[in-house]
Parts: C-alpha cells; structure tokens; sequence
C-alpha cells in the first residue's frame, strides 16, 4: 500500500499560508493527481495560530488527515512545534527571519532542514512582506521538484488576483535561488506500520 505525500503549511492569520495551500493544490490538480486540502485556523483573522494540509498521491485518497508530514513550511516560532509531525527524512522549510534555529528533537527526526529569512527578503526585495509565502513556496518546491513550476505559476493565476499576479510569481522565483538542496522525494510513499492515519 502507499500513502499519500503530506505536506503542511504552518503560521499564524495574516501570513498567507492558507493561500500557499491553496496555490499548492491548485497546482497538483491540473498536474492530474489526486488532492485533498483541509486547513485549520482559529477565530482570530489575523495573528491566531493556522495551517493547512495538503495530500497528493497517483491514486485515489482514502483518508482526508496525515500524522505525518513528508514536507512542512513552518512560518513562525509558536507553530515550531509543529516540527515534530515530520516524517523520518522529511523535509522542512522554515522562515529564519523569526525562527532562530529548529529544536534537536526535530533534527534528530530530520536533517533535511532549510532555513530562509523570507520575511527580511520579502521586504528587502519586494517591499511586501505579505509574499514571503511565496518564496518559502519556491524553496520548498525547489527542493522537492513535486510539480512542475510552469503548473505552480498556472495555480497562482487561478487563485491570486490578476494585479498581483506578477508579485507572486516573481516571489516564488526568487525563493528557489535560496536554496541549492533539491531532494526529489516521490509522491508516493509505502505506508509502514508506525505511520499512518488517524
């Protein structure tokens, strides 16, 4: 059996990463996988705690929820803890502009830790802070090579408004010069005994 590949976007209201999702699903569905989106935020439109879950496979999805996560964005320090959900090896992008470093507990799961200071970079670049999502986006797919980027920018077409088309797009590009490490996991992965779903 396999697994869906799980990747979770994590932050607080205000910093995008439900829009990150939503772009990143997009993307896989006109890629033709099979998809499922689900996001979780508290009450507060901006500054309470939310995510969002993205599971993609070559084949039907049984199971809406992950344990674990193949990749995670993680976007500010009180969702750090987070960390813990990442599968063995798995991947994780975090924004250094707020995060000084990844707890041990985390890299003895996972050494595949990218650091990126998006929010310095988003606003030293672009004068925006509100696109660091989308350069920890072009890290994160940088590094997994799970879609193709010419898909990505479709996505960001389909779910951005047209006068901050270009903005995003030039974020994502410029998220994948931040990094050199391209890991290349696959979509499916065989589904072991200690990982599963809920």
């Amino acid at each position: 059996m396999t697994r869906p590949f799980s990747i979770r976007i994590a932050g607080i209201g205000g910093q995008g990463n439900l829009l990150a999702g939503y772009i990143l699903s997009e993307a896989f569905v006109i890629a033709e996988k099979y998809v499922i989106q689900t996001q979780n935020y508290s009450e507060q439109v901006r500054g309470g705690p939310s995510y969002c879950d993205v599971l993609v496979s070559n084949e039907p999805i049984l199971y809406p929820r992950a344990v674990v996560f193949d990749s995670l964005i993680i976007m500010h320090p009180s969702m750090v803890s987070h960390g813990k959900y990442v599968a063995t090896n798995g991947i994780i992008v975090y924004d250094s502009t707020y995060i000084p470093d990844i707890p041990n507990e985390i890299k003895r799961i996972t050494k595949r830790i990218i650091s990126v200071p998006a929010s310095k970079l988003a606003i030293e670049k672009f004068g925006n802070v509100m696109v660091s999502n989308m350069i920890l986006l072009g890290a994160l797919v940088k590094a997994t090579a799970l879609v193709d980027f010419d898909i990505l920018f479709e996505a960001v077409k389909e779910e951005v408004s047209p006068k901050y088309y270009e903005l995003n797009v030039e974020a994502i590009k410029f998220g994948t010069t931040l990094t050199d490490k391209v890991f290349k996991p696959r979509i499916e992965r065989k589904r072991k005994r200690t990982i599963g779903f809920e």
